[in-house]
């Protein structure tokens, strides 16, 4: 061996151990999800909206859309997960809300990672397209998904120097018990859906995002506009009751007036990719005469 090589031999076998060393400190790359769960409404139908459908192996005992999604097992909900029925359908990701973090607390040692979403705000819901998309390897699909929502839920035009009208958004009232009513409050995305469509909510200086709130509190706020938000799909006699529980309050201007609406459906209250249809809804409650 010539003194050169003599040289060079411990230099390249130096590098060899750098260099794996250094490919040893590389984070793996986190493993694209092939089985998912998620038990929460909005998510389930954030996942069908990005195309990850066929890769969801379970879904909240609450889900109601899409149709493909009705054909899944149902593992629960946030108050009575089935762990044992989870475990047993191998998922390697759980897509949760904060609320459900416990749940993932108990799937870990199970071998299930998690990616926790957050769905409150507009803002939430948008960025949760993205960041579930971006974990399932599917970013143009978040990137479409959460374009489009934006665009849909544009802020619209109003005319200068209109007043805004005054609404009282009721969630999830039952007929006959109009003292036992929570409004939707500030920061939730009700709230934002009816400031883009240039209405005030009654409530938006509320404490809390979900007010209850008392009859005393419902005269001296004066809506002009009640919005009845329900989940199920009353008949028309169910809508009647529901609007006839106001009648005792005729001072108020919306009951006076004859502007309740009734807003249902089981796209009402899923803070997830059918805001849109909501929001929709709400304009055409809020300009009905």
């Amino acid at each position: 061996m010539n003194r050169r090589a003599r040289f060079l031999l411990p230099l390249f076998a130096l590098a060899l151990v750098l260099g794996t060393a250094c490919a040893k400190q590389e984070p793996a790359a986190a493993k694209v999800p092939q089985r998912l769960i998620s038990l929460a409404p909005s998510v389930t139908e954030t996942l069908f909206a990005l195309g990850l459908g066929d890769r969801v192996v379970a879904v909240g005992d609450y889900t109601f859309w899409p149709a493909e999604a009705l054909k899944k097992p149902r593992v629960g909900g946030l108050i009575d997960p089935n762990l044992e029925r989870i475990t047993a359908l191998r998922p390697d990701l759980a897509v949760l809300l904060p609320s459900e973090r416990d749940i993932g607390t108990k799937l870990a040692p199970l071998g299930v990672a998690t990616l926790i979403v957050h769905n409150e705000s507009l803002a939430d819901i948008e960025t949760s397209f993205r960041t579930i998309a971006a974990r399932c390897g599917v970013v143009e699909a978040g990137e479409k998904l959460a374009a489009q929502f934006h665009a849909e839920l544009a802020p619209r035009p109003q005319s200068p120097g209109a007043a805004a009208p005054k609404v009282l958004m009721v969630v999830e009232r039952q007929a006959g018990r109009l003292g036992e009513l929570y409004a939707a409050g500030p920061g939730t995305y009700l709230d934002e859906l009816l400031g883009r469509l240039g209405g005030k909510n009654v409530f938006g200086d509320a404490p809390n995002l979900y007010p209850q709130a008392s009859l005393e509190e419902i005269v001296a706020r004066k809506p002009d506009l009640i919005f009845e938000l329900r989940s199920d799909s009353p008949d028309e006699a169910a809508r009647r009751a529901l609007i006839a529980d106001w009648q005792p309050l005729a001072t108020v201007p919306a009951v006076r007036e004859g502007r309740i609406r009734v807003i249902a459906g089981n796209f009402t209250l899923i803070p997830g990719p059918r805001l849109p249809q909501l929001y929709r809804a709400m304009a055409v409650a809020l300009d009905a005469p």
